[in-house]
């Protein structure tokens, strides 16, 4: 999606090259298999599965600067049991595979944006090693997980997101995307078809965006990676 300038204000990532067929939808299979798996070994407080996103269990891992912290600082996943389910869902290899592609979109799309990204996650960690990225290659400093079993959310913006960049969604199922779990971009009157497996990268801060309702019977999930704000501002005060 192009502005009247012809800048890239959003990319309908799709699946990756080549991966149309049986393949990609192993990867979109297994890592909506370890979705399931992570929602079931965990707790979640009520907040966590009522949210201002909508009503679904999710979960927030990696680092981000913000909402009162005086420092960055990793997001806090209460219990033994949530973190090693956390730590298990990290560690899938078709979630691994999904990141490097929301990766390999951002900067091939993206790459000023990407490559500030990397380097500001660099620096900080440098800085505070006990800061834990989610991915050995990932420019994004968090990760939230929607962990259904029917994940969609009303119309919301994501202000603590770095504003003037992208996060990257990408969901799983199975649900039929003919009938629901498109994204509705508000501001620029758009309703996206949306179907699993699929990555979209788009400003969530500046974008009011939602999720339209699957069916009852059906299962959606979501992995989205974005990097606050705050991260950079403090890059860019000289780490304080």
């Amino acid at each position: 999606l192009v502005d009247a300038r012809d800048r890239i204000i959003a990319v309908l990532g799709g699946v990756p090259h080549g991966s149309k067929g049986k393949e990609w939808q192993a990867v979109e299979a297994d890592a909506a298999a370890a979705a399931i798996r992570c929602r079931e070994a965990s707790m979640f407080t009520e907040a966590q599965k009522h949210g201002r996103r909508g009503n679904f269990a999710s979960r927030t891992v990696g680092y981000g600067y913000g909402n009162g912290r005086r420092k960055p600082q990793n997001y806090r996943v209460s219990s033994r049991a949530n973190r090693n389910a956390m730590q298990e869902l990290l560690r899938n290899k078709a979630i691994r595979r999904i990141s490097g592609f929301q990766n390999a979109l951002f900067n091939t799309f993206c790459h000023k944006n990407y490559i500030e990204y990397r380097d500001t996650n660099q620096e900080i960690q440098r800085k505070q090693p006990e800061l834990q990225a989610n991915f050995p290659n990932t420019a994004f400093a968090a990760a939230t997980f929607n962990l259904g079993p029917l994940s969609f959310s009303p119309p919301h913006m994501d202000p603590d997101n770095r504003a003037s960049s992208w996060c990257a969604d990408t969901n799983m199922g199975p649900f039929d995307p003919d009938k629901g779990g498109h994204l509705v971009l508000w501001d620029l009157g758009l309703i996206i078809r949306f179907p699993p497996g699929s990555t979209i990268l788009f400003p969530s801060a500046l974008i009011t965006h939602s999720t339209i309702p699957i069916q009852a019977h059906e299962t959606r999930y979501a992995m989205i990676q974005y990097s606050s704000g705050g991260l950079f501002r403090w890059r860019n005060n000289g780490f304080q």
